[in-house]
C-alpha cells in the first residue's frame, strides 16, 4: 500500500496554496512542493461561495500540477491531504471552505479532509493541529524545544524529548500587520519587515490592540476574529504606517515571547511560516527570548511545514475520507 501523499495548505493568511508530495514508506522525505498564487480578492473576500470554488479549483489544478512534475502518477499517491479554507472555529466546530467530494470528484482520488472537526470529535480543540507533527520531526531524547508557526495566527509547541508538552494558540501572526497593509493600499504584506523597522512602539496603541487577547490561558485555539475586530474599530489614518507596524510587530514577538517564558525557555526555538520570512520581526524575536531563533529550513522548508503536516495527519487516519 502506498505511503505517499499529497498535502495542500492555505493559512488564515491567505497567501498562496501550498503542496507537497510526502512519503512516509520508510522515513520522512518530500519529493516535491509547489506553490501557486490565489485569485487578487481572495485574501480579503468574505463570500464563502468564492472563497470554497477557488480553493477547490487551485487546489485541482496544483495537485495535477504536481504529480505532472514529479516522477509520480495518480496511481501511485495513497491521498490528498486537504486543509480546506477556515472561516471560524471555535472549540465546538470549525467552519472550512472547499468541498473535499467536489475535489476528490474530478481528480477520481481519494481526498482525507476535515482535519479540525475530526480532532474535535476526538476530544481536541481543532486547533493548533500539527504539534503531533512537530514532534514527530523535531522531538529529541533529553531536549527541550519550542516550534513556532508564524502564519496568520502564531501558535506552538513545546517538545520534552519525544512528547508534546504543551501546544496553543498564541496570538496574532502575520494578520494584523497584513490587514494594515492591504489597508493603507501599500500590498498583502511589509517586506522583510522594512516599514516596522523604521517606525516606534506606541504604547497606548499596544495595549488597546492586546487587550482582548492579553490574558487568554494556554492551551487554546483562537478565531482569528480575536485579534482583528479591535484593530477595525481604530481609524487607522490617525497613525503613521510604520509606526502601526511596529507596535504590531512588537505585539506578535511579545505572544511569542510569552509562550516561551511559560515553557520554561526551552532550549532550542524554531520558526515557520510566512513569518519566519519577516527579518525585522525575527529581530524582534530574538531580542526579546535573548537566544538565536532558527528556521526549520534544515528539515523542511519554512513554506511547507504545514502542507507536509496535513500529510501527516492523513497518514495518521486523523481525518476525513472522501472518495
Amino acid at each position: 500500500m502506498s505511503s505517499l501523499y499529497i498535502g495542500v495548505m492555505s493559512g488564515t493568511s491567505r497567501d498562496n496554496l501550498d503542496g507537497c508530495i510526502v512519503d512516509f514508506t520508510k522515513r520522512f522525505k518530500i519529493h516535491k512542493t509547489l506553490t501557486i498564487p490565489f485569485s487578487e480578492n481572495y485574501k480579503t473576500s468574505k463570500s464563502y461561495d468564492f472563497i470554497s470554488e477557488e480553493i477547490n479549483e487551485k487546489t485541482i489544478y496544483l495537485v495535477s500540477k504536481i504529480i505532472e512534475e514529479s516522477d509520480f502518477t495518480k496511481k501511485d499517491i495513497k491521498a490528498i491531504a486537504f486543509s480546506g479554507q477556515t472561516i471560524s472555529h471555535n472549540t465546538k466546530s470549525s467552519l472550512q471552505a472547499g468541498s473535499p467530494e467536489y475535489i476528490s470528484d474530478k481528480l477520481s482520488m481519494e481526498v482525507i479532509s476535515d482535519f479540525r472537526n475530526e480532532d474535535i470529535r476526538r476530544g481536541g480543540l481543532g486547533a493548533p493541529l500539527i504539534p503531533e507533527f512537530h514532534n514527530y520531526i523535531f522531538g529529541e531524547p533529553n531536549k527541550s524545544k519550542l516550534i513556532v508557526n508564524i502564519g496568520g495566527i502564531a501558535n506552538g509547541t513545546h517538545l520534552i524529548g519525544k512528547k508534546v508538552k504543551l501546544a496553543s494558540d498564541l496570538g496574532p501572526g502575520n494578520c494584523l500587520m497584513d490587514f494594515v497593509m492591504i489597508n493603507k493600499n501599500l500590498g498583502n504584506f511589509d517586506l522583510d519587515g522594512n516599514l516596522a523597522s523604521m517606525g516606534s512602539l506606541n504604547n497606548v496603541l499596544y495595549k488597546k490592540i492586546s487587550e482582548p487577547f492579553n490574558d487568554l490561558p494556554y492551551p487554546r485555539a483562537d478565531d482569528i476574529s480575536i485579534y482583528t475586530d479591535k484593530i477595525k474599530q481604530i481609524d487607522l489614518d490617525a497613525f503613521g504606517t510604520e509606526e502601526l507596524l511596529r507596535t504590531l510587530a512588537e505585539i506578535t514577538a511579545m505572544k511569542i515571547n510569552d509562550f516561551y517564558l511559560t515553557c520554561q525557555k526551552p532550549e532550542e526555538v524554531f520558526i515557520h511560516g510566512g513569518g519566519a520570512k519577516n527579518k525585522f520581526l525575527m529581530h524582534l524575536l530574538e531580542s526579546k527570548i535573548e537566544k538565536t531563533v532558527k528556521t526549520t529550513n534544515e528539515y523542511i522548508p519554512i513554506e511547507y511545514v504545514e502542507a507536509a503536516a496535513f500529510a501527516f495527519l492523513a497518514h495518521s487516519e486523523r481525518g476525513v475520507s472522501f472518495k
